[in-house]
């Protein structure tokens, strides 16, 4: 075990450190986050608890490679909005965003409490956001290139669409997944873009 332990000093440590969160997800998909414990991750991952603690202060900081998955994979569904119909590429954004998200069970439940409690993940949780908000205003500013909206700062339209979006899932996730997200975010979404649409011209 001790010379298994040293050959991992040889690794770069974003590779070890990607390892062990691998290792340790791929345990809470399997058992569910509460049942596995620090010591099952560092024997699948093959390291000592030293190199485990070195990485991920707490059990729940190793949530971090899960949520950069995850974010990862609604990035890639904000990347495909078309910009020429904003409000349906929108409203299928969210759709599409929910079935994500209630496809990760309660492995979402267990990242969603631990975000608030751990600095970690709470860090990578707004420094998503910011991306988001970004990734929203460029939508918009293109949208608006194409004449689908009229907006003086596209980056004030993805901070409302921002608030919508954070607001939204936590009282969603708050109140157990008890019904539509996407409905719910969709029925705001259109009374905002009640107030984008470009004005006929007389």
């Amino acid at each position: 075990m001790v010379t298994k332990w040293r050959s991992n000093r040889t690794t770069p440590r974003h590779l070890l450190q990607a390892r062990i969160g691998h290792a340790a997800l791929s345990l809470f998909r399997e058992s569910g986050f509460d049942s596995v414990s620090v010591d099952q991750i560092v024997a699948k991952a093959r390291v000592s608890k030293g190199a485990f603690f070195n990485f991920f202060p707490t059990k729940a900081d190793a949530l971090l490679v899960y949520f950069r998955e995850l974010d990862a994979r609604i990035d890639k569904l904000r990347a495909r909005l078309d910009p020429t119909r904003p409000l349906p590429a929108l409203e299928e954004f969210f759709v599409k965003s929910e079935k994500v998200l209630r496809g990760e069970g309660a492995l979402l439940d267990a990242l969603s409490r631990a975000i608030w409690s751990h600095p970690t993940l709470m860090k990578a949780d707004r420094v998503s956001a910011k991306e988001d908000r970004r990734a929203f205003a460029d939508f918009f500013e293109r949208a608006r290139t194409a004449g689908k909206i009229e907006v003086e700062d596209p980056a004030v339209a993805a901070d409302a669409v921002g608030d919508l979006w954070t607001g939204s899932i936590l009282m969603w996730l708050s109140l157990g997944r008890s019904y539509s997200f996407a409905e719910t975010v969709n029925a705001k979404l259109r009374l905002l873009f009640a107030g984008l649409r470009p004005r006929r011209k007389s």
